[in-house]
């Protein structure tokens, strides 16, 4: 993790080759930063045994349901979303017997990139016997933005990890304004070790904007497209697909409507926890209906 009170710099993040004419902000003050956090399993649920947030990101105090249900941790963008030269780095680290759900409050807004480009990136460290959920929100990239997200899991054996990625097609129900598909750039690289083993990757490129016909060889006909990876075997709910790794763990993508992807993803994240815990995650009374993932 690093030292808890090292301020975030441009130093500490990645650029892939795809975007290497472009560099983040030059005045990183409010545009670069991030979160770094360590949750340790306590008599009462999980809480916090280190914390540093840096603007653009903040993280609210951690939520508690009870001592055998999972802390909810929310992690706050006060600012308009991702601006052209903003980079958020988000370190996480679960410690053994802690259960916890993190999660952006909102989408993620992709501004449109003038001069450079944003990124957020994530590095998570889940030891052995912990339960965590990472559900980051939907992406929403705007007119020709650029964006990066770089996604490193270290796993100990006997981990449990659930990740899921969404992706919108933009700004897209505005009429004649509809930006559907018109994006420059869009790189992500996600890996996953266990015990240094790497035993997931998914990368991709994708480069806008995107006439009908490309957007539908990857979207289908839907807006919206969702990738969960889980520790484990587990099965889809219908109309998505699912392949197991030769790791033993588990993929599954939606396409379609925003909300159908979005439900079908959240609820297969929960029911994944929920094996190795014993009981299902968030129940309705637990969340406000107007949550992005109150299904």
């Amino acid at each position: 993790m690093g030292a808890p009170s090292d301020r975030i710099t441009a130093a500490d993040f990645v650029t892939p080759p795809e975007l290497a004419g472009w560099k983040l902000a030059a005045r990183d003050a409010g545009r670069i930063g991030g979160v770094r956090l360590e949750l340790c399993a306590g008599p009462s649920g999980t809480w916090f045994a280190a914390c540093y947030q840096q603007v653009p990101l903040r993280v609210l105090p951690p939520f508690h349901f009870g001592a055998d249900k999972p802390t909810l941790v929310y992690l706050l963008n006060p600012t308009a979303g991702l601006l052209d030269g903003d980079a958020q780095l988000v370190r996480l680290a679960a410690e053994a017997r802690t259960r916890t759900v993190v999660t952006g409050q909102s989408a993620t807004r992709i501004h449109p990139a003038l001069n450079a480009f944003s990124t957020q990136q994530w590095h998570i460290e889940v030891a052995e016997g912990a339960i965590l959920v990472v559900l980051p929100g939907p992406a929403i990239p705007f007119q020709g933005c650029r964006y990066y997200q770089r996604v490193r899991i270290e796993l100990e054996e006997g981990a449990h990890l659930v990740w899921g990625d969404l992706w919108f097609a933009g700004r897209y129900a505005r009429g004649q304004e509809s930006e559907r598909f018109r994006f420059q750039m869009i790189v992500q690289d996600m890996t996953v070790r266990r015990a240094g083993q790497l035993v997931f990757r998914d990368r991709f490129c994708w480069r806008g904007p995107w006439n009908e016909s490309t957007a539908a060889w990857h979207f289908g006909i839907g807006p919206a497209c969702g990738t969960l990876f889980a520790t484990g075997k587990i099965e889809p709910d219908d109309g998505a697909a699912r392949f197991t790794t030769a790791a033993g763990d588990t993929c599954i993508r939606w396409c379609g409507e925003s909300e159908t992807v979005i439900e079908g993803l959240v609820k297969s994240a929960f029911r994944a926890s929920a094996m190795h815990n014993a009981r299902a995650w968030l129940a309705p009374n637990d969340l406000a209906p107007n949550h992005w993932f109150s299904v």
